[in-house]
């Protein structure tokens, strides 16, 4: 009888865990492995890791009524809250920095040379630039790499230091990831869809990848509301607290280059496996059969 309950459990364990199969990836963003534009001006890359498709395009809340960041009148209309396509992706340090298009020109107003959302005493507005990452599977992020950040002078001795800088990090729906264009950040945070955190860099003093942050992990930033959800849209970006979380104050010095991600899929088992419904009936049949067994046992 002992065995026959070991075998039941058996069967119950593997039943269990055949619905779904969970893989770790780590998703590289050198330009070397990526296919895109290979004009000067472009802001969208793809790649494919472990057969998961990714494109990446670069996102900003500027809308400027012209081409240069000043209308017909000359007048500066920088302060437009308006997300559209970055002007430029740019890798640079083994990661992936955006010009958004103020920054574009000689009214350059920020950092031009990272995802950030910074203003220097020439512009009166804060950018947010976001990286929008598209998968072709539903996926949970758990970390995110970062070659460069703005402003950091943490020793490279290996030792984890916190870095003043924080990513805003969201699982979006493709219902807002579809309407980005011509939207404010404030709307796509507040779908209610959509779930997001602020995370905290770390330093790893590794130099292709000196910067880290950790999403989902408890005691490694903030975004542990993140662990376990699953979205085929991804936005990280300079940190928007108002938009998706986080401290209003903590703004203003956040830049960054994003160099990858690391990933967990949740791969349904395929369609030419037994349907649900004739598993738990074979489930079923194997229970009655080794009770079967044990009463011929028994006699």
């Amino acid at each position: 009888m002992l065995n026959n309950i070991k075998n039941i459990s058996l069967i119950a364990a593997l039943f269990v865990s055949s619905s779904a199969i969970a893989s770790v990836t780590t998703a590289d963003f050198h330009s070397n492995n990526i296919t895109g534009e290979s004009s000067s001006a472009f802001n969208q890359f793809s790649l494919t890791v472990d057969g998961i498709d990714i494109n990446v395009s670069a996102w900003s809340d500027t809308k400027n009524s012209s081409s240069n960041g000043i209308n017909a009148n000359g007048n500066d209309n920088d302060a437009d809250p308006f997300i559209e396509r970055a002007y430029d992706l740019d890798p640079n340090r083994n990661g992936w920095s955006m010009i958004n298009q103020d920054e574009r020109n000689t009214r350059n107003c920020g950092y031009s040379h990272s995802a950030d959302n910074l203003a220097n005493n020439n512009c009166n507005y804060q950018d947010y630039d976001f990286f929008l990452l598209e998968f072709s599977a539903a996926v949970a992020l758990s970390e995110a790499f970062y070659s460069w950040a703005y402003g950091q002078n943490n020793s490279t001795d290996g030792d984890v230091v916190a870095s003043r800088n924080q990513v805003s990090v969201a699982a979006i729906s493709s219902d807002s990831a579809g309407s980005i264009d011509g939207n404010t950040w404030g709307n796509i945070g507040s779908d209610t869809t959509t779930t997001s955190n602020y995370s905290q860099l770390y330093h790893d003093g590794n130099y292709s990848h000196h910067y880290y942050s950790n999403i989902g992990v408890v005691g490694e930033g903030n975004a542990n509301n993140l662990a376990g959800v699953y979205s085929n849209f991804w936005l990280i970006g300079a940190l928007n607290a108002s938009a998706f979380g986080g401290e209003t104050d903590w703004e203003g010095n956040d830049g960054m280059k994003l160099a990858g991600v690391k990933f967990t899929t949740s791969q349904q088992l395929p369609a030419t496996s037994v349907p649900e419904p004739s598993t738990i009936a074979l489930f079923g049949l194997a229970i009655v059969g080794l009770f079967a067994s044990s009463r011929k046992k028994l006699k």
